[in-house]
């Protein structure tokens, strides 16, 4: 009897300790992405501003596209936290971008991100 009872003992010890799993948090977004400005012409400079931490400590990579892709407009790196973009030169009538940043830490979690609309209008 004393047998069953220790190893029942013992599976108790490994379930609650989770056999050394670590759980992994992804990426918690504190502010943004928020562009500034929010309305540009043609060739116009938008600075986004993210700030995001891991709550696990690890390393973050970024990747930032836009919708709708054409025309296309330029990051000054895609893999940047903070980047900026230049609003595409040949827009004809106002166009609505969104500007999204997917962030995955080296664990695998992740998070998307979207900031409010920008506007490029021709003056």
């Amino acid at each position: 009897m004393l047998r069953s009872l220790s190893g029942v003992f013992a599976a108790l010890v490994i379930t609650t300790l989770g056999c050394g799993r670590v759980v992994n948090h992804p990426p918690d977004v504190q502010a943004g992405p928020i562009p500034s400005p929010k309305t540009v012409v043609p060739g116009g400079v938008v600075q986004l501003v993210f700030e995001v931490q891991d709550p696990d400590g690890d390393d973050m990579e970024f990747y930032w596209t836009q919708m709708p892709a054409e025309p296309a407009g330029h990051f000054s790196d895609i893999h940047s936290r903070t980047p900026t973009w230049t609003a595409p030169e040949d827009v004809e009538g106002p166009i609505h971008f969104l500007l999204q940043v997917n962030v995955m830490d080296t664990e695998g979690g992740g998070v998307l991100g979207t900031a409010p609309s920008v506007l490029v209008r021709t003056p």
